[in-house]
């Protein structure tokens, strides 16, 4: 804003500036058929259902479908639904659109192509874009059909996306198909049939208004508001877009993840949510990669990096004499992988095979897995060690002496035996 003070007696008073509101005529609560003291689930509910049953495109009326999702917008936000609360009122100013909605309503569509997964991916996904009430966000003013767009991309949007260490072995690939919201090609998003020019700035997209304050008066600068600093006016309404300034399409989102790839890694993809009236190009969704809950043998392994940890369960016997042991649910051997266990091991001890853990990304590489061996004896072998006592004296080295002490030999007890 450009201001140049004019210094001259004047007589005239500043003009009060005041707000201006537009009354509801009905009850939001009523159009959802909710009680006031409804919390936000219950509201979104009733939407889902009366939005369902009265949409257009299933036969339903497009000012019953419209209201409802006039009544979802203000009740959905709390500081709105306060406001109409106290006042009946809502404000009819610039920036009057869904708050935290700068993204399209993108959604799953056909069929579900992540089996096995360990989460409903189609939920994920369907709501991970936001949506708008209605269908399409905004009316007029910024961020809606005819405001005044700003350069450069709208606001991002973040998903987390947990997969098993199986996927992060073999790598996977997903082709999801999202239902996003484009600015129509008629109107370029500007919801209107043709354009004029704005007779109350001349074109220039600027007024210029004089403003008294006492003997000051001030010539201030601005944005038109009859144009929103566009210089031009919208004519009619867009038959394709309906006035709305988007339409639907469909695009299809490829997640590729990389054999190797971990926990925190990104994928980007520019310009995938929807378009926004309110920006000239639409923002990027990022994916995180996040360690989903494992289940059956697998949740036995831990993954570092490119190591892989596990551990094994081995008798007595098998440690005195060495072994060979399969270990279960390895993510690149569904059917076990056998490792040798050498003759003396002990509890505890830890063993490293090389190539046996996690590809390094984008090498033909792999790391390196740790097994940790656990001893624990059977019954058998501890009641033949009590009966064979002397025999495995015999065949064992000698048992040095017994350590002289004042004190008397005490015993007690001992777990698991």
């Amino acid at each position: 804003m450009l201001y140049s003070i004019l210094l001259r007696p004047t007589k005239q008073r500043p003009k009060p500036i005041r707000a201006h509101h537009k009354k509801m005529s009905k009850d939001l609560y009523k159009v959802l058929g909710v009680e006031r003291g409804a919390d936000i689930g219950e509201i979104k509910t009733a939407y889902k259902q009366l939005a369902k049953e009265h949409h257009p495109d299933k036969g339903g009326d497009q000012e019953k479908f419209k209201e409802i999702g006039e009544a979802y917008e203000i009740l959905s936000d709390d500081g709105r639904r306060k406001m109409y609360d106290m006042t009946g009122s809502t404000s009819d100013q610039p920036g009057g659109g869904h708050p935290g909605n700068p993204f399209g309503g993108m959604g799953m569509r056909g069929g579900d192509p992540f089996g096995g997964m360990p989460f409903p991916m189609h939920e994920m996904f369907g709501g991970m874009f936001g949506g708008f009430p209605g269908g399409f966000p905004g009316g007029p003013g910024p961020g809606g059909p005819g405001g005044r767009k700003r350069e450069g991309k709208s606001p991002g949007k973040t998903q987390e996306l947990p997969l098993r260490i199986v996927d992060y072995y073999k790598g996977r690939n997903f082709n999801i198909k999202l239902g996003r919201h484009a600015f129509c090609n008629y109107c370029k998003g500007s919801g209107a049939s043709s354009t004029e020019s704005c007779g109350d700035c001349g074109g220039q997209g600027l007024v210029k208004q004089m403003v008294h304050m006492g003997p000051i008066q001030m010539l201030s600068q601005g944005p038109c508001h009859a144009c929103q600093g566009k210089g031009q006016k919208n004519i009619g309404k867009c038959d394709p877009c309906q006035g709305r300034g988007l339409v639907p399409e469909e695009k299809a989102l490829d997640v590729k993840i990389e054999p190797g790839m971990m926990s925190g890694n990104t994928l980007i993809f520019p310009g995938m949510c929807s378009d926004n009236v309110g920006f000239s190009e639409a923002g990027d969704v990022t994916i995180i990669l996040r360690e989903a809950d494992e289940d059956g043998d697998s949740r036995g392994w831990v993954r570092e990096g490119n190591k892989l940890k596990t551990s094994i369960t081995i008798t007595l016997t098998e440690a005195l004499l060495g072994t060979t042991k399969v270990l279960r649910g390895h993510p690149g051997f569904p059917n076990g992988v056998p490792i040798e266990i050498p003759v003396g091991v002990q509890n505890m001890w830890s063993g490293t095979i090389p190539t046996l853990g996690m590809p390094v990304r984008g090498t033909p590489k792999f790391g390196e897995a740790y097994v940790s061996v656990l001893v624990i004896p059977t019954q058998e072998e501890l009641d033949a060690l009590k009966k064979q006592s002397v025999l495995i004296k015999t065949i064992l080295p000698t048992i040095g002496p017994v350590e002289e002490c004042p004190e008397a030999v005490r015993s007690g007890r001992w777990s698991g035996l």
